[in-house]
């Protein structure tokens, strides 16, 4: 989601440095609309949306409550290091507005998971009772921020808040065995966007399912990365319906176990 005018302007992510990221993606193209339409084609009953630098909080909770059967919303910070600014911005946007989970983005925001700074802002979120999705891609948005999106700063960051329940986006994407010993580590979950399509490319569908069970079917989540209809949606779910897992596991992954996440 981003925030109106849904025109054809591209989609442009700015990061904390102040380098601004342009993408193919038409503004036009993310849009409530079109997602829904894109759950609807997949069978897709509910959607976790994130806030970002470019979708601020109060537009993405007008969204959900708009949907509020559908969809369910992740808050934003400006900055996870300014304890008190973020505290403040994360109590609002939980309390008041409705969100449901925190979104945090080490390239965008400029920070470690594993920082100490960012231990207070973690430490409500626990408080809160909600999850706390971190993107964990690295060298994918910006140069040199590649230590910052690794999965051995949630290890770090379990330590300082050992009852925070994290979220590692992508699978740690070219880190991913790192989840062997990071997704065992109770509270943490592994979600599957661009990871899953990833590691089934390189290694096949063999590998895949046999890294899923290694890991723990328990811990890994369905997720698409939906920035409009360009078939992600579809990849994913093409994968895991083939991979060498049972009904039940396939369930898990696809629903129940972010049903569990999320107190649905």
């Amino acid at each position: 989601m981003i925030n109106p005018p849904y025109d054809d302007e591209n989609v442009i992510w700015p990061l904390s440095n102040g380098t601004k990221i342009k993408t193919s993606t038409k503004r036009a193209v993310v849009t409530p609309t079109n997602l829904l339409r894109s759950m609807d084609d997949n069978s897709i009953d509910k959607a976790l949306v994130m806030a970002t630098s470019i979708c601020s909080n109060t537009h993405l909770s007008e969204i959900v409550k708009n949907y509020s059967d559908r969809l369910i919303g992740f808050a934003w910070v400006d900055d996870p290091k300014d304890s008190d600014k973020a505290v403040v911005q994360l109590d609002e946007a939980i309390l008041q507005l409705g969100l449901s989970g925190l979104k945090l983005h080490p390239d965008m925001q400029n920070f470690s998971p594993a920082d100490p700074l960012i231990t207070p802002l973690i430490e409500r979120a626990a408080e809160l009772g909600i999850p706390v999705l971190i993107h964990s891609c690295p060298g994918i948005m910006g140069r040199g921020y590649f230590s910052h999106n690794l999965p051995e700063n949630v290890d770090t960051l379990k330590k300082h808040v050992p009852k925070a329940t994290i979220i590692i986006a992508h699978m740690g994407y070219s880190r991913y065995l790192d989840l062997l010993t990071i997704g065992q580590i109770p509270g943490v979950y592994i979600e599957t966007s661009w990871g899953l399509t990833t590691i089934t490319d390189l290694h096949g569908m063999g590998f895949m399912s046999k890294f899923i069970r290694r890991v723990g079917v328990d811990n890994f989540l369905y997720g698409s990365d939906w920035v409009g209809p360009h078939g992600e949606m579809e990849r994913q779910l093409g994968i895991i319906e083939k991979l060498d897992l049972n009904t039940e596991e396939k369930d898990k992954i696809l629903g129940e176990n972010i049903r569990e996440v999320m107190n649905l």
